[in-house]
């Protein structure tokens, strides 16, 4: 949703001057720009969720896609697992406008894993990522306990 948000504050504040000049140049060029917006919304989802698992969007509020084929009890930290591929991130994402104004709040609403139109026919799910935990290095102090600089790196010599 924060997406789409973003999408349509780019297409009303700064695309719409580029689609009427396209338009008032020819009939053709803005049937053009009107497709390469259409094809850069797309893509972005699809890219996105493809390569990362999650738009900025579902990064910001901590939730990814991930791929129901082939899940299996696995290694938590085996984090590309259940990635999806590109034919299912463009299938979940070809019915996005279906699910928006048809389907999708009711297939959510009833289905067992709230998967909506695109979920279920690109065999992907949508989860709230797991809180990630930064790991440190705990540094011994120093022998003789005054205060010391950082080590120095020195070359390594292998032969």
């Amino acid at each position: 949703m924060l997406d789409n948000i973003v999408w349509v504050f780019f297409f009303f504040w700064i695309f719409s001057w580029i689609l009427v000049g396209a338009f008032e140049a020819s009939d053709a060029a803005g049937v053009v720009a009107t497709l390469a917006f259409f094809s850069l919304w797309f893509n972005y989802f699809a890219f996105c969720e493809w390569r990362w698992g999650q738009t900025i969007g579902k990064n910001a509020t901590g939730i990814e896609v991930r791929s129901c084929e082939g899940a299996r009890q696995r290694d938590p930290s085996d984090v590309g697992a259940d990635r999806l591929n590109y034919f299912q991130a463009s299938i979940r994402n070809l019915l996005r406008i279906v699910d928006f104004f048809v389907i999708g709040e009711l297939l959510i609403a009833t289905t067992r894993r709230k998967q909506r139109l695109g979920d279920l026919a690109a065999k992907t799910v949508v989860l709230r990522r797991a809180p990630r935990t930064a790991t440190t290095k705990r540094v011994a102090p120093p022998e003789n306990g005054s205060r010391s600089r950082a080590p120095s790196r020195q070359p390594s010599h292998s032969a």
